[in-house]
């Protein structure tokens, strides 16, 4: 008896282990001692940064540093009382200075292949049957990200998700991380898209858009900022048509009430 119920619980815990992920046997590396909080509501408002950490094939070890942008920032506007001169004195002040401060967060290499396209063309393509993403929602890495005005690099927590190239075709993806898009399953039932601001949840559907190239098995890595704590929701990360396992995560209820608009997949 205790022999078959031993193999009856053995079997059990063989059906229950979670399905090996290609990415479960990446390192992302960072310093130990990296100081981060978690992101306020709206608190990226003046921020830029790419979220993508890395593009490539898979490696044991990746270090944590982000691409600066995929789109470059808005130009300093030169104040009314300031000459030619002095605003070229300051603009190149303000660039020394960012090139010593961002190197210990973002990557040198400049992201390739980013032409730009006035349609949307390309990206019903993008579904479950050529990527898969995997989502690490239980692991903490920082993401970095550099203020506009001041130039403070901010470190908040975030957890990585990871897309691969499963198809056996260059897949072109939109370089704009924007597309990567949280949904958690509200009281009706429906999965509803929410960010941690309310000033990008519309009105982004016009842009041009620019793409990379994706080889076949090639990966990308993004970090998605944790939301402020609260109560526990089934959620899941779609890229366009393509979509992550559910899984549980927390965050506070009023992110919800604090949005402009309601999206539902």
């Amino acid at each position: 008896m205790k022999v078959l119920f031993s193999i009856l619980l053995l079997s059990v815990l063989i059906g229950c282990k979670k399905e090996k992920s290609f990415a479960d046997d990446i390192v992302l590396d960072f310093p130990e001692d990296i100081q981060m909080k978690t992101q306020r509501f709206n608190e990226d408002l003046d921020e830029y940064g790419s979220d993508l950490l890395y593009i490539g094939y898979e490696k044991n070890k990746i270090d944590v540093k982000y691409y600066e942008y995929s789109i470059p920032p808005p130009p300093t506007i030169q104040n009314n009382n300031e000459t030619d001169i002095d605003y070229e004195k300051r603009i190149k002040k303000s660039n020394d200075s960012a090139k010593a401060l961002v190197k210990n967060y973002f990557r040198k290499e400049e992201l390739q292949n980013l032409p730009e396209k006035k349609d949307n063309s390309f990206i019903d393509s993008l579904s479950d049957k050529n990527l898969q993403i995997c989502v690490k929602e239980n692991d903490t890495i920082p993401l970095y990200k550099r203020s506009f005005y001041t130039n403070e690099i901010k470190k908040y927590k975030a957890f990585p998700v990871f897309i691969k190239n499963i198809s056996n075709k260059i897949l072109k993806i939109p370089a704009e991380s924007i597309y990567l898009m949280f949904y958690f399953k509200n009281e009706k039932e429906q999965y509803q898209f929410l960010r941690n601001s309310s000033y990008m949840i519309c009105g982004w559907g016009t842009r041009l858009k620019s793409y990379y190239e994706l080889k076949p098995n090639e990966i990308l890595i993004y970090a998605y900022p944790y939301f402020k704590k609260g109560e526990k929701r089934n959620a899941k990360i779609k890229f366009y048509n393509a979509s992550s396992k559910n899984f549980e995560i927390s965050f506070d209820k009023k992110i919800i009430n604090n949005q402009r608009e309601t999206f539902l997949e």
